[in-house]
């Protein structure tokens, strides 16, 4: 079934227009939106048949701010129906995660449209009241997930 499951994923992302890295059964790759880029995974796991979907926030919570964003993101996931937020306290990485159970060959286009639309949804819904709780209208300066700090910010 992976095959199907990895063909059908890759099928709908080129559909899409999205530009991805393929390897195994992860999908990697990035959405812009009016506020960021998302770095999303795609995750077709044949063993227990299951499409999990998992958009990550743009930026990383500060330490200082993890515990009450523990809270705050307890109270979203209360809200969710579908899916649920997840802090990596080790990095600061916030991420929203959608996984469909596909057993039995139940994958398509549309399942996978779904999935990847639903979690993308989800963090441009909650972005400005996730900052708003990180810093609660405080001066902020952040860090981009994905960014590396650069020979010239090292040196300093």
């Amino acid at each position: 079934m992976n095959d199907v499951m990895c063909s059908t994923v890759a099928s709908t992302l080129d559909e899409m227009e999205l530009h991805y890295k393929h390897e195994g059964e992860l999908f990697t790759f990035s959405v812009g939106d009016d506020y960021a880029d998302f770095p999303v995974r795609i995750i077709a796991d044949e063993e227990n048949e299951l499409l999990t979907t998992i958009g990550y926030f743009p930026v990383k919570i500060p330490k200082a701010h993890l515990d009450k964003m523990y809270k705050f993101i307890n109270d979203l996931n209360y809200k969710t129906m579908v899916g649920f937020f997840t802090i990596d306290s080790d990095d600061g990485k916030l991420s929203f995660r959608l996984a469909n159970n596909v057993d039995g060959g139940a994958i398509n286009e549309g399942i996978v449209k779904a999935c990847f639309l639903q979690v993308m949804y989800r963090l441009r819904d909650t972005y400005e009241d996730i900052m708003k709780a990180m810093y609660g209208g405080e001066q902020y300066s952040f860090t981009f997930a994905n960014a590396t700090s650069s020979p010239e910010q090292r040196a300093s």
